[in-house]
């Protein structure tokens, strides 16, 4: 699975568990370089969660969760199948 992914899947699952909450600012792509990941991949991650409902961005203030962020089986679906479909292209 790329790297990216990974961020996003342990952020995603921050939402999930109440750790972000609908509204609260997401780390920014600067702040996720400072915990060891790379920048591009940082970016990389946020506009996923973005792209998959997950995210906002908001401007002048970034990245935000989604007043409802994706919670039913078939997101959870989707997340798996692109997961795949990035580890063939990373392969």
């Amino acid at each position: 699975m790329s790297q990216y992914r990974i961020i996003a899947d342990e952020i995603a699952a921050r939402i999930q568990s109440g750790h972000h909450a609908p509204g609260t600012l997401l780390p920014s792509p600067g702040d996720l370089e400072h915990l060891g990941h790379r920048l591009g991949d940082a970016r990389d991650a946020l506009r996923w969660l973005v792209r998959h409902g997950w995210a906002e961005i908001r401007p002048g203030t970034g990245y935000h969760v989604t007043e409802q962020p994706p919670q039913d089986e078939w997101e959870q679906f989707t997340r798996h199948v692109d997961g795949y479909l990035d580890g063939l292209r990373d392969s």
